[in-house]
């Protein structure tokens, strides 16, 4: 009986292994992510475009920033972007640059619209998203 049952056991389970992966990979493969779409930063100063590859995104001077503002007048950390169901929103990080939506301090969370300009010490990005109606 012990052999019988080590006998089926050799072939079943890597017979139900390859299932499992398969249905993994299967599921895998029929979920696509939600789109970012098109957004970007656009630097006033010199023309460089960032686009937005990411579901959050950090901006300033430190060299872990995913977009980097090699400016004087600029954080370390400045501010962050974060894409949500709902939309991009620009959260600001607790420094000694000023942090201006728009002219204005943003609110804790303030949702971003194409043209909103977003201003770290001197300098001035312009969100431009394609999806914005």
């Amino acid at each position: 009986m012990l052999e019988f049952v080590l006998m089926i056991s050799h072939y079943a389970l890597p017979v139900l292994a390859v299932a499992v992966l398969a249905l993994c990979l299967s599921a895998l493969l029929r979920r696509k992510p939600p789109s970012l779409g098109k957004a970007k930063l656009i630097n006033t100063v010199n023309g460089d475009v960032f686009p937005l590859i990411s579901r959050e995104t950090s901006i300033g001077r430190h060299k872990n920033c995913d977009i980097i503002l090699n400016y004087p007048s600029v954080s370390r950390i400045g501010a962050v972007i974060v894409c949500t169901k709902n939309g991009w929103y620009l959260t600001g990080i607790k420094t000694d640059s000023e942090l201006l939506l728009n002219g204005k301090k943003p609110e804790k969370k303030a949702l971003l619209k194409t043209g909103d300009k977003i201003t770290l010490g001197n300098i001035t990005l312009i969100f431009d998203n394609k999806q914005d109606k």
